[in-house]
């Protein structure tokens, strides 16, 4: 199959899924007699994100009754109709109902939106490739093949941060279950579609997106300027077609402050924040800190549309909902707290020692604590994105404005006598001041991806009402277009990204690696053995254990993270982590004692993968002794040394494990 067609097929599949989570979400919302079949852009975001996360809570429960298979799959299809049919009276084998939803589903398409969506078609070119990046093979997808494999959701120590596992990743797991496994980035790329929807729902103007698709003309420029600050910035292209949940995370973070901020009488979306919401604390452990934004967001949503029960209620099952994956670690490991939580209380972790956390777990990622680098880290953000806060190619022009929230909160509280902005955007404001804080105490530039959508809203709903306040006082027509060219050139200077040479050279690499495939005819393959050093070897080890009957056997990988997933895929366990039951330190000891082998039979090890040019004795000072000392080691204890040809790694295997063809004898 050609990389095209790879493509294409990779999009029907995404785009069926899309249609899917938005069927689904429909259960969320309230039968109204005579409810017409077009819907808004913000219903069309909203409904489609909200049947993602049922989807994931359905996927939650197989996963933990031991049903994470394909009999499971179908099973929850034929309930999502059962349900249908007694909470809305539809029935899902009726033409008429596919036909209403498909209207539903297209209603709010207008040319800001198709704009926007045409954009994406062209950046999720790279979604096609095959994953190699650090974490999100290192663990994320290594999760969700490995669940896949098993049909239940349980704990490996071996696994990178084995009780960090999330909702999202369970997506992941029917993808591979479903035999569609290639096309896991897709499914990010979908989020990143969707959290620029969902930034352009904000201030689309309600009257006028019911109607949207009618009125081609509409295409102001905040519209869809606004929305290209985020799909257009360098940190957030750098995740859009990887396995790294940051982008999913921003839009779950999104999209129930959209259903706060689109609430009302004749649009409510109470039970949609709440399914988001608590589907977003599950999807890592330190969201749980976001649990007290999330019901004051219900809170100021319901307000003055329910009763003081109903509120309570929907609050009880916010908080019930997000927290399975709490209750699962306090039951696996009597510690339901996230690893940093625990460094900071100095209290005892299932997986890291103290040792770990000084050396590899956060200590390089918290920002500087003096208040001039604090009220400059927008700005250094944008100039130096490289720096060792950040870690990032770059942003957009965007972040400049990053204390504008603040300032107009503080100026609504100044001026709170003469003017008083709708409530709506003292909220937005709040929300977006309140979610950038973390930020400011680990910098990471992909951390930002988490709270830079809602501010992106912010912007355009400033921007939109300014322009819109100017176009009512002015009644020139030269006037008005002199505001809508100003507005236009503003949000254009938005998008400019940072000036840093890297940030620039991020943009002419973006396709390097994808399109000279899709003039090829390579496939997949050999993509990996082309971009991942280590692959053929570690390919070459699967074939080797699977052959001698050693499956239940381990490999340990003293080269990188980035063979997990494709071990997990196989069926295989491999050991590769500074912290854990496997640490290499603990491996690092026993070599300086002159004996490896209480480790190795300790972890049942039958191959080691090891780059001999690294210096991995640099962690205990050795210089560069290490490799030898533990060569000798090895084969001292009988186990033998092969090279995969082009491969800079060597293989060890133990004496009775006979190696497949594409070992060869290593240099004696």
């Amino acid at each position: 199959m050609s990389i095209f067609q790879t493509y294409l097929i990779g999009l029907a599949v995404v785009h069926l899924a899309w249609f899917y989570f938005f069927t689904i979400g429909q259960l969320l919302r309230p039968r109204v007699p005579d409810e017409p079949n077009s819907s808004s852009l913000a219903e069309l975001v909203i409904t489609s994100v909200a049947g993602m996360a049922l989807s994931g809570f359905g996927l939650l429960f197989l996963g933990f009754v031991h049903l994470l298979n394909l009999f499971g799959i179908f099973s929850a299809l034929l309930f999502w109709g059962l349900l249908f049919w007694r909470l809305k009276g539809d029935n899902c084998l009726s033409w008429t109902f596919w036909r209403a939803t498909l209207k539903r589903f297209v209603g709010p398409w207008g040319a800001s939106t198709l704009f926007i969506y045409l954009v994406f078609l062209m950046l999720g070119l790279p979604a096609v490739l095959p994953p190699i990046l650090s974490d999100s093979v290192g663990y994320h997808l290594a999760y969700a093949v490995d669940w896949a494999n098993a049909g239940r959701i349980y704990v490996d120590p071996f696994l990178r941060f084995p009780y960090y596992a999330n909702n999202f990743l369970l997506l992941y797991s029917a993808l591979f279950i479903l035999k569609l496994g290639n096309f896991c980035h897709f499914l990010t790329w979908l989020c990143g579609l969707l959290t620029c929807l969902g930034v352009q729902a904000f201030f689309i103007p309600l009257e006028t997106s019911s109607r949207q698709q009618g009125n081609w003309r509409q295409f102001h420029a905040p519209q869809f300027l606004v929305p290209l600050c985020v799909a257009l910035s360098p940190v957030f292209l750098r995740y859009l077609n990887v396995g790294y949940v940051d982008v999913p995370i921003g839009l779950f973070i999104l999209i129930p402050i959209l259903c706060a901020y689109r609430t009302s009488s004749h649009l409510p979306f109470e039970r949609e924040l709440v399914l988001t919401a608590a589907f977003c604390v599950g999807m890592k452990l330190t969201l749980i800190g976001h649990l007290p934004f999330f019901l004051v967001s219900l809170v100021f949503a319901s307000a003055r549309r329910l009763g003081r029960r109903e509120i309570v209620l929907l609050s009880l099952a916010l908080v019930g909902l997000s927290l399975p994956w709490y209750a699962r670690n306090f039951i696996e490991a009597h510690d339901p707290t996230p690893p940093i939580f625990n460094r900071f209380f100095k209290h005892p972790d299932p997986i890291f020692n103290q040792a770990d956390f000084q050396k590899i777990y956060t200590v390089d990622t918290l920002t500087e604590r003096k208040p001039l680098h604090l009220l400059l880290l927008p700005f250094r953000f944008f100039l130096d994105p490289k720096s060792r806060n950040f870690r990032e190619y770059g942003v957009s022009a965007m972040i400049l404005l990053l204390y504008a929230p603040i300032l107009l909160l503080v100026a609504q509280l100044w001026c709170r006598h003469r003017w008083r902005p709708p409530n709506r955007l003292v909220y937005l404001s709040g929300a977006v001041a309140y979610l950038a804080v973390p930020w400011f105490f680990s910098s990471l530039g992909r951390y930002s991806l988490h709270w830079y959508p809602a501010f992106a809203a912010w912007v355009g709903v400033i921007i939109s009402h300014t322009c819109a306040h100017a176009e009512a006082v002015w009644n020139s027509r030269w006037q008005i277009w002199t505001a809508r060219f100003a507005t236009a050139a503003f949000s254009c200077a938005l998008i400019c990204p940072s000036p840093a040479a890297g940030g620039l050279r991020f943009y002419q690499n973006y396709y390097v690696g994808t399109l000279p495939l899709f003039r090829s005819r390579d496939d997949l393959e050999v993509y990996l053995k082309k971009n991942l050093d280590t692959y053929r070897a570690g390919q070459a080890v699967i074939a080797t254990l699977i052959l001698n009957k050693k499956k239940s056997s381990r490999v340990l990988v003293l080269v990188d993270g980035r063979l997990t997933f494709y071990f997990r895929k196989a069926k295989l366990i491999s050991v590769n982590d500074w912290f854990g039951p496997g640490r290499y330190t603990d491996l690092f000891e026993d070599v300086a004692r002159g004996d490896c082998m209480p480790y190795l039979n300790r972890l049942d090890i039958s191959a080691v993968i090891v780059r001999p040019s690294r210096n991995w004795g640099d962690a205990l000072n050795w210089g560069g002794v290490f490799y030898k000392s533990f060569r000798l080691q090895l084969e001292k204890n009988h186990f033998r040394e092969y090279r995969c040809p082009m491969d800079k790694v060597s293989v060890f295997l133990r004496s009775d494990i006979k190696p497949t063809g594409e070992l060869n004898p290593g240099i004696q």
